[in-house]
């Protein structure tokens, strides 16, 4: 049996298949995803449907909106220098 194992790495080695895959997961290759709060990466068996109530949705607008208000407050504050 472990003879077996030596000749199929050997062969498998000879080939150039040097087995990299082994060590790494799976990752997801779909369509690019929403982006949420936490900048996380959808995992590889993700059908790419979203299923939420829509809060992610809310709280990305609700922070780019306090952005937008900041800037604009400042560009009125200083419109007049």
């Amino acid at each position: 049996w472990k003879k077996q194992q030596e000749e199929q790495s050997k062969q498998a080695s000879a080939h150039g298949s040097s087995g990299a895959a082994v060590g790494q997961k799976p990752v997801y290759k779909g369509p690019q995803p929403k982006p949420n709060r936490y900048g996380s990466r959808p995992g590889y068996r993700w059908d790419g449907i979203d299923r939420g109530n829509g809060f992610e949705d809310r709280v990305l607008e609700m922070l780019h909106s306090k952005g937008r208000k900041r800037e604009e407050a400042y560009k009125w504050s200083s419109a007049d220098m």
